[in-house]
């Protein structure tokens, strides 16, 4: 990738340079063409002049030996030719005024005109700049002075300049290479290096390597999705680890007590069925419950609008004949955004809770909204829980200390807070003033705008937890 943004970057450099170098060197040939045409116009002009007299008397006396120390000197050809287009005098290589491009400015300079400037002279073209003036007196042209000069100090001196900008060009760009495409690039690519460092390191199971989130935005938005997602798997792999430990711990003194119980058939015999069927029980309830809970987030979880009041109101028709006094206290409607099966599985885990935790005791379930969304509040009044106690419910087995002989897995609550943690809301424990226990499910608000979502809310836990 490196490779290939240099190419680009130092292509780019490049048509910027020759973009600015074409106009500068066009103006430069296009200036040494024409000192060259205006010095050789001077000097055709000037034998012009004096080729009169010797046009006039036709005899050209001194006009050839004039005519070769400038060929000697300067180069190219000179003729001076008559009315008639006969050559009078002539020096350097032979020219054949019949031949274009002289004829036409032998033609020009006989019809009284002068010469037009000359085409730019570049190195790789070969050309001769062929210039004409008339010789005449007054108003009559005697003849023609033809001068084929040669370009060559033109073109030399145009290569020379076009290879010094060329190597100008060329060390720009090579400093532009090393003093600012590199270190940009380093500063582009750098976070992509950290970011597949940082993915290799997860691979190889640190699960704490974290990418650095700098760079360019759309790769600090990438650094900032691949640091969620290892969050996601860390704290899954974390539950995993959790899990199948606490597991190992709470099924292993049931396994014991099993063993114990089918050790001692031989001896109280059938009298000893019934504990170990009762442990046997206890082991079904507890691997059901794990079942459960490792089902929580196996899927992807879809929130939609639905109305807390109506389904607490019939929820809490089918517990009322578990307890003797069973209230609610709800609006017409509460609208909140989670699955159809949240209240339902809220309500099921806490008043089966206070119909074992406070047999007796009156229960009040109440459904609240505000800005923030839907409150579904259990609040009994038993024994409650000891003040160290409040901040554990919602772990795995957990039980009160003073509940440990009650019959239960200690998963019901961690089912419902994860459940809950998987559409954005949350589960809060207290207790209040008069005694007693309050539980509170905390729901997400569902805006009469937006009546169902097909993503989850802001806050809710992976799919995968």
């Amino acid at each position: 990738m490196r490779r290939r943004l240099l190419v680009v970057s130092l292509t780019l450099v490049g048509v910027l340079l020759v973009a600015l170098m074409a106009p500068l060197v066009t103006a430069y040939a296009s200036d040494r063409t024409q000192d060259l045409f205006i010095g050789r116009l001077g000097d055709v002009t000037r034998f012009a002049v004096l080729a009169e007299d010797s046009l006039e008397s036709g005899e050209a006396v001194g006009l050839d030996a004039d005519l070769e120390r400038y060929v000697d000197m300067y180069g190219g050809s000179v003729v001076v030719a008559n009315a008639n287009r006969q050559v009078v005098a002539a020096a350097g290589d032979e020219v054949v005024t019949d031949a274009a491009p002289v004829e036409d400015v032998v033609l020009m300079a006989l019809s009284g005109a002068g010469s037009s400037p000359p085409d730019t002279a570049w190195p790789w073209a070969d050309d001769t700049v062929v210039i004409g003036s008339p010789v005449g007196r007054d108003a009559q042209v005697l003849g023609a002075v033809v001068m084929v000069a040669p370009t060559e100090s033109v073109r030399s001196s145009v290569a020379q300049g076009l290879a010094w900008l060329v190597l100008a060009g060329l060390a720009t760009m090579l400093l532009t290479a090393y003093g600012v495409i590199m270190p940009f690039l380093g500063w582009i690519l750098r976070p992509v290096h950290d970011l597949d460092h940082a993915a290799k390191e997860l691979a190889q199971g640190d699960l704490s390597s974290r990418a650095h989130e700098t760079g360019p935005p759309e790769l600090q938005d990438v650094a900032r999705s691949f640091n969620v997602m290892a969050d996601n798997v860390e704290t899954s792999q974390r539950q995993q680890r959790d899990l199948v430990a606490d597991a190992a711990h709470q099924l292993g003194n049931p396994l014991t007590a099993l063993r114990l119980r089918v050790e001692n058939l031989g001896s109280t015999g059938p009298a000893g069925v019934e504990p170990a069927l009762e442990e046997t029980d206890r082991l079904s309830a507890i691997v059901e419950s794990l079942l459960r809970l490792s089902q929580v987030g196996a899927q992807q979880v879809v929130p939609e609008r639905i109305d807390v009041a109506a389904l607490a109101r019939h929820r809490c028709e089918m517990w009322e004949p578990m307890f003797g006094s069973l209230s609610l206290e709800a609006p017409q409607d509460a609208y909140a955004l989670a699955t159809p099966d949240i209240p339902d599985v809220v309500l099921d885990a806490l008043l089966d809770n206070a119909a074992k935790f406070a047999p007796g005791s009156p229960v009040t379930v109440t459904v609240s909204t505000s800005g923030e969304g839907v409150v579904l509040r259990v609040r009994d009044r038993g024994p409650g829980l000891d003040e160290d106690d409040v901040g554990k419910v919602g772990s795995r087995f957990f039980r009160g200390r003073q509940h440990q002989n009650v019959p239960g897995t200690g998963l019901g609550l961690a089912i419902v807070r994860t459940r809950l943690d998987d559409v954005g809301g949350s589960l809060h424990v207290e207790r209040p003033d008069g005694g007693g226990l309050q539980v509170e499910a905390r729901l997400p608000a569902a805006t009469p705008e937006a009546p169902g979502s097909s993503a989850p809310p802001p806050g809710a836990g992976p799919a995968g937890t």
